[in-house]
């Protein structure tokens, strides 16, 4: 399959945080469009998406996270602080240990606006993502890694198939692919990078169910993969009315067209007709946080500030001699 024929498509599943046509439900794991088997892409992406990002996944707590210095990794803030202060690489198996004390014993750095938080662990990484610090990941393919279970039964409207549930998460890491449909604005203020769920993507095409939150979405910026943004959430809920009747369901769905999406607490949208209205997943945008992202990785230890300030010493000491 030549790289240009890569445009497939994820959806994934994070906390509900009040929005009406853009509820992120906790973050859901990997299904694929074109099978229900759960074994499929669960080992790392090889040909033409060797390298594209599966080394630099780690398991943090139930969720995933990205290496992107070689003491720090990048996850999502609405998954919380794990209780297992460990994060455990994919490709290796090795475990390290998160500095607790890192930031003033906070434990980790937030950054502001968004759904993004980087821990320090005590050892270091042998390796670590890159990040994208382009504006122009509309349109550009993406390999996207989350960990949970595959997709479940049916959803059909009419008799027609439009989707299947999400269901419940097994901590297995897979991926598929997908592409950038558009920017939209997060409830924090920050970007997100939207995607959809597209059937006619091809056989990686993809979206996620419960255990993504945290994980990966990398492009391939001049033949190098790029960590470009970190799993948020997805459409939804749906039903089928606008009734308050306690039946909505979570679904990654192809096709919305003739579903209402929202929450019996936060009230109904109806998605119009005709079909083919695919729901989206989004990501938080990396390229906006670059900057501050890499101020926090490159932060050098107390003791390399003693000897940034004795070196800027020196010369004001040999001037007054």
């Amino acid at each position: 399959m030549p790289f240009g024929r890569l445009s497939h498509h994820l959806n994934l599943c994070c906390l509900v945080v009040g929005l009406v046509l853009i509820l992120p439900l906790e973050g859901r794991a990997v299904v694929l469009y074109d099978t229900d088997n759960a074994l499929t892409n669960t080992t790392a992406p090889s040909g033409i998406l060797a390298d594209s990002g599966w080394a630099y996944q780690g398991l943090y707590g139930s969720y995933m996270g990205t290496m992107i210095g070689s003491q720090y990794f990048i996850t999502a803030q609405h998954i919380g602080v794990s209780g297992s202060p460990t994060f455990t690489s994919v490709a290796d198996s090795t475990v390290y240990s998160i500095d607790a004390a890192a930031n003033g014993n906070i434990g980790y750095w937030d950054i502001a606006g968004t759904d993004l938080r980087i821990y320090k662990i005590n050892e270091s990484f042998s390796t670590y993502a890159p990040l994208y610090t382009g504006s122009s990941e509309v349109g550009m393919e993406v390999v996207v890694f989350g960990r949970g279970g595959p997709r479940g039964a049916e959803v059909t409207l009419e008799g027609d198939l439009k989707g299947w549930l999400h269901t419940g998460s097994d901590g297995v890491v897979r991926w598929g692919e997908n592409d950038v449909s558009g920017i939209t604005a997060g409830p924090f203020g920050g970007d997100l990078l939207r995607m959809s769920f597209d059937p006619m993507g091809g056989q990686n095409e993809a979206t996620l169910s419960v255990g993504d939150s945290g994980g990966a979405v990398f492009v391939n910026d001049g033949g190098v993969w790029k960590l470009a943004g970190i799993n948020y959430g997805v459409d939804g809920f749906f039903d089928t009315n606008n009734v308050v009747d306690d039946n909505e369901f979570s679904a990654a769905l192809f096709d919305r067209g003739g579903f209402y999406q929202g929450s019996d607490s936060s009230g109904w949208s109806a998605v119009p007709l005709p079909p083919d209205s695919p729901a989206n997943f989004y990501a938080s945008r990396i390229s906006e946080s670059a900057l501050e992202i890499q101020s926090i990785v490159s932060v050098p230890e107390p003791a390399g500030l003693v000897l940034l300030m004795l070196s800027a010493l020196v010369p004001l000491r040999r001037r007054r001699s």
